[in-house]
């Protein structure tokens, strides 16, 4: 069955206590929001295994404050504790003693001065923490340095473990089965809408997570997604010839997949579109194959980037801008994570080692031909790259 056992969490709880301690810390916490979102779920998720589905509701003093998250509280020498305002939790239980309490934060600052020494708490999760909440921590604990601590979450989480792989790999073949039942789905007449229904009809049907997707069409091909609420038209209808782009996102047992296609509607791709398509997909595939333990990432980022430049569409069409500040991908795990494939910058260096996850790709938009992106996800094995969201067909 896939998942992850009450051992690993204790295994990953101590290994979180050791880098802790290395860094001078008595203890961290780590902070998530939850509310049926991925953005901020993985610090608290990684160490219980537990989500908070409760959506974000302003604070109400008094009454509760910030709903929709969920703490862990975790001494250097002490057992860990989760604080939610969930009032009964379902199985799987959670991998540590669960505290209720409807205002998070006062309760969490409560918590860290009965459990953790006075001195310097690491905070894990600082985007999701908003500036008030932090301020009110500050103010209550006195004796407590609060600090950034996301780079312990960074490094703890690098390397997978087989169960993270097999999730995965089941992800990454839920995902390819998503994408699959979108391309069925994209015939003339259809809408963009109808076509994301399919994919996410497919990932919710398997019992995976729907996070996200840009979805763009036609004239509007060059764009990441509609501008509303909604990244898909219920208007738009696909005619024969036009360029189709999906990035689409979810996850299995919280373990994201990320992948990217464009195709052609109805037809066959003409020369201009062929080149287009061929630039994205090869330039990825020749990143992938370099994906082997002890290879510096920058190395892979400069192979992706020489294929890119030699492709026909480069020739025809010039050098467009990177859609991605220069990257060729990023780690893969409970979140979209570092390492960032680049060719330089603070991870061009890195090398490369078995277990770990990353999503390769590329975009090209403009305006004046479209908008083509490709993107596959990979586990690095001792034997070289896995490619996990590969199509059976």
């Amino acid at each position: 069955m896939l998942g992850i056992g009450g051992e690993e969490y204790e295994q990953r709880q101590i290994a979180m206590r050791r880098l802790a301690a290395r860094a001078g810390f008595q203890g961290v916490v780590a902070w998530s929001r939850g509310g049926s979102t991925q953005d901020h779920y993985a610090d608290v998720y990684y160490l219980t295994g537990f989500y908070q589905h409760q959506p974000f509701v302003p604070d109400a003093p008094g009454r509760w404050r910030a709903q929709g998250h969920a703490a862990v509280v975790l001494p250097v020498d002490g057992p860990a504790l989760l604080l939610t305002d969930v009032r009964a939790v379902q199985e799987p239980r959670p991998a540590a003693p669960v505290r209720t309490a409807p205002d998070l934060v006062d309760a969490l600052a409560e918590q860290i001065r009965a459990s953790i020494p006075v001195g310097t708490v690491g905070l894990i999760g600082c985007e999701a923490m908003a500036a008030s909440w932090w301020r009110r921590l500050r103010s209550t604990l006195p004796g407590h340095d609060l600090v950034d601590a996301d780079h312990l979450a960074r490094q703890v989480r690098r390397i997978k473990s087989p169960a993270e792989l097999s999730l995965l790999r089941a992800s990454g073949a839920l995902g390819q089965r998503a994408m699959a039942a979108a391309q069925d789905a994209a015939t003339p007449g259809t809408t963009e809408a109808e076509v994301a229904a399919a994919a996410i009809a497919e990932i919710v049907r398997a019992g995976g997570a729907y996070y996200g997707m840009g979805i763009s069409s036609g004239a509007e091909s060059h764009t990441f997604a509609a501008s509303g609420p909604a990244p898909y038209s219920a208007d738009r209808r696909l005619s024969a010839g036009d360029l189709l782009r999906i990035d689409l996102y979810g996850s299995v047992h919280g373990y994201l997949f990320d992948l990217a296609r464009t195709w052609i509607v109805g037809t066959e791709p003409t020369t201009e579109q062929r080149r287009l398509l061929d630039a994205v997909r090869d330039s990825v595939h020749a990143g992938i194959e370099m994906l082997r333990p002890g290879r510096p990432i920058g190395e892979v980022a400069r192979r992706c980037q020489k294929v890119f430049e030699r492709s026909e569409f480069v020739a025809h069409h010039g050098l467009p801008g990177s859609e991605m500040g220069g990257a060729w991908g990023h780690g893969l795990g409970l979140s979209f994570e570092p390492p960032w494939v680049t060719e330089d910058g603070p991870d061009a260096s890195e090398r490369l080692e078995a277990g770990m996850c990353l999503a390769l790709e590329r975009r090209i938009a403009m305006p004046s031909v479209g908008d083509a992106n490709y993107e596959d996800d990979v586990i690095i094995t001792d034997s070289g790259p896995e490619l996990i969201t590969s199509d059976p067909r």
